[in-house]
């Protein structure tokens, strides 16, 4: 890389990629580490902002769709690509300590690991986040099956997740389980690139009236296996104050028992969910209020 490259700036700066399949817990995991003070003045790529679950009292722009956090800490969309990102990074002025990429839940790791290095970046480590209650089914769906073993290419770190849902000695053989999986992979032909957009379809709803918990805890139970995952804030008529966190990843389904911030104002009001489907499966059916019986 040249003196010149728009990149410039961030030669040998170590960055670290968390990849995962969908619902494996990253988020989580990088939002964790957004709270220690060690990560000041870290740069975090991430597909959502929203997916970083900060206050929006804590956040302020600094340069076109760059967050900072009161610690510090960089965020940045990846929606326009990684090479569009990592400009808006290597503009600033003071570049970032560390750059954290958390991938799409459909990407293969790796890959994006190649991509920072030849942007001129220093790898230091790619980590999987695995939640070990679902990944023997994952390795074996013949749907994503390929995929997920992919991600585990070129790995040098694993994180489990999920594990306190299980048994420990359930905990003990997936673990085991997994590495005879992993020993047993060799070399070979390359694998065929998956294109998420030909895996996964995304679907959004935006919610402008409240409904009762029970209505919408039904219809997300009843949702089927062909929704991947179901994320986002709902509008409860038992939580007028504030918007209620509600997360689907594979048959685990949690809402929670209230807001984690109030809304910024009454016309603000509303609710916005985000299901990942596989691409073949029908358009999703979003929950509607109960009509409201008048007068006669």
């Amino acid at each position: 890389m040249s003196a010149g490259s728009p990149l410039a700036a961030l030669r040998g700066v170590p960055a670290t990629v968390v990849g995962g399949y969908l619902g494996s817990g990253k988020t989580t995991l990088i939002n964790g580490w957004l709270q220690d003070p060690a990560s000041r003045r870290w740069a975090v790529l991430v597909n959502d902002l929203g997916s970083i679950n900060v206050d929006a009292d804590r956040l302020r722009q600094v340069s076109g769709q760059v967050l900072e956090l009161s610690q510090g800490c960089l965020c940045c969309s990846l929606r326009e690509g990684l090479g569009p990102a990592l400009q808006q990074l290597a503009q600033l002025p003071e570049p970032p300590a560390h750059v954290l990429v958390e991938t799409s839940g459909m990407a293969v790791p790796e890959r994006v690991a190649s991509q920072l290095q030849l942007h001129g970046l220093e790898l230091a480590r790619l980590l999987l986040v695995v939640d070990l209650e679902r990944i023997e089914a994952l390795w074996h769906d013949p749907w994503v099956g390929q995929l997920v073993q992919q991600q585990f290419d070129g790995v040098d770190l694993l994180q489990f997740t999920k594990a306190d849902r299980i048994d420990p000695a359930r905990a003990a053989e997936c673990r085991q389980w997994l590495a005879e999986q992993l020993a047993a992979r060799r070399p070979g032909p390359a694998l065929p690139v998956h294109e998420e957009r030909r895996l996964v379809r995304s679907e959004s709803w935006l919610q402008l009236q409240p409904l009762p918990r029970r209505q919408l805890l039904a219809w997300a139970r009843q949702l089927g296996p062909e929704v991947l995952r179901l994320k986002g804030e709902v509008w409860l008529e038992d939580q007028p104050e504030g918007p209620v966190p509600l997360d689907r990843a594979g048959d685990q389904l949690e809402l929670a028992d209230g807001p984690r911030w109030p809304w910024p104002s009454p016309l603000q009001r509303r609710g916005r969910l985000v299901a990942i489907s596989r691409a073949d499966a029908p358009a999703l059916r979003w929950p509607l209020p109960a009509p409201v019986s008048l007068p006669a």
